[in-house]
């Protein structure tokens, strides 16, 4: 249906969201793919934003305290939805190998700020390494928090995609998510480009992520660099998405993925932005939410393996071995399959069951757009500031 005629059925959405039964495809209760656990969804959709999606991040887990025993390594990953399969399987091994090395998981995105303000209060290393966000990178890279790793230390860390390679040797790339656009398939055409955001044609029709999430996984970043703006004070996404809010182009504000589940369920959101990961889960149960890589290309939310300072010696060397079996190209590919994750080395080709995904085609992967992680953390709370004057601030 083109998006012309959708304006035609608008009347019916109400009916067609309130007929849904409570264990339809489209029901809040069953978002997730079989088997998979709404805690474990919410973990990996959530997760995939970091800093940037703290509220909805995974439970923490594992004990507080300092990672500073020479028999004690302190590791970070995520919980829940394939994330802690390849982390678990890998630490089982180490453990095998090191007799006696006690391994304390610090499990969840929630943790990030904890680790971060441990180690800017007092350069305590409440987590020896493990897996960051770029966003996390970002933050921790403008403290001088994570140790350096030479080629000689982790020599994949130099076949890894160059446009990754964001924090020079600080943070070795392992991953990336892809960002894009959502739909309504029986709503709306699949949209094309970053700029239908803010198409009338789908006035009152689009949802929006609240800030921060949404200056980046809501597409007024994208939308900024589809109309050549300035990367660092995103003038002309703002200008432009000020303009829709006063227009009324946006009809539901959300601030985690279980929101903007409920938001596309009910028929309040027909368009929108959201991570590959999440929209895979939901098709997976039948929901009727599309996805569609922008002819811009997809924005990047890679993840990176780090060495946090502070920690002894011992550590720091367990620390960068524990880097490289995670590196391994089995292991990686693994984690990729489990997670929707796209790769970024060439020598970790994507399962046959991603294979099949357009998104994470090769065409599809060369396309995909880079945030500046650094600039953006730099400048995070005055474009948040920003976001609820100008945005927020001209809802209808």
């Amino acid at each position: 249906m083109a998006p012309q005629s959708m304006w035609r059925r608008q009347r019916t959405v109400t009916a067609v969201s309130s007929a849904l039964s409570p264990m339809s495809p489209m029901s809040p209760a069953s978002p997730v793919s079989p088997g998979m656990p709404r805690r474990g969804f919410l973990a990996l959709t959530a997760g995939v934003g970091g800093m940037l999606a703290l509220a909805a991040c995974g439970d923490g887990g594992g004990d507080g305290g300092t990672a500073s025993g020479a028999d004690e390594l302190s590791v970070l990953y995520f919980e829940g939805a394939g994330q802690d399969v390849v982390p678990k399987k890998v630490l089982e091994a180490f453990r095998q190998k090191h007799s006696g090395l006690k391994i304390k998981p610090i499990i969840g995105g929630s943790r990030y700020p904890e680790v971060i303000s441990a180690y800017k209060a007092s350069g305590t290393a409440l987590v020896n390494t493990g897996l960051f966000t770029a966003q996390a990178m970002a933050l921790g890279s403008g403290i001088d928090m994570f140790r350096p790793l030479s080629g000689s230390e982790v020599s994949r860390a130099g076949s890894a995609d160059q446009t990754y390679r964001h924090f020079g040797d600080t943070g070795v790339p392992f991953n990336t998510n892809v960002v894009g656009l959502v739909h309504r398939t029986d709503l709306a055409d699949p949209p094309t480009s970053w700029l239908d955001l803010l198409n009338p044609v789908y006035r009152g029709k689009v949802g929006l992520y609240d800030a921060p999430q949404g200056i980046l996984i809501g597409g007024l970043w994208a939308v900024n660099q589809a109309l050549g703006g300035d990367p660092e004070t995103l003038d002309e996404g703002f200008k432009a998405f000020a303009e829709a809010a006063k227009a009324g182009q946006f009809s539901t504000v959300y601030n985690s993925n279980q929101t903007q589940y409920d938001a596309f369920s009910r028929g309040k959101a027909v368009i929108g932005v959201s991570i590959l990961a999440a929209q895979a889960n939901w098709a997976a149960q039948g929901a009727k939410i599309g996805y569609v890589a922008p002819k811009e290309g997809q924005m990047a939310i890679p993840l990176y393996l780090a060495v946090v300072k502070g920690g002894s010696p011992d550590q720091e060397k367990l620390a960068i071995e524990l880097v490289n079996d995670l590196l391994k190209p089995e292991n990686v590919g693994e984690y990729n399959q489990n997670t929707f994750a796209g790769s970024v080395y060439g020598d970790v080709a994507p399962a046959k069951e991603q294979a099949a995904i357009s998104a994470l085609s090769a065409e599809a992967m060369a396309k995909v757009l880079q945030v500046d992680w650094k600039r953006f953390a730099a400048m995070e709370q005055k474009l948040v500031e920003r976001w609820n004057r100008d945005v927020k601030g001209n809802l209808r």
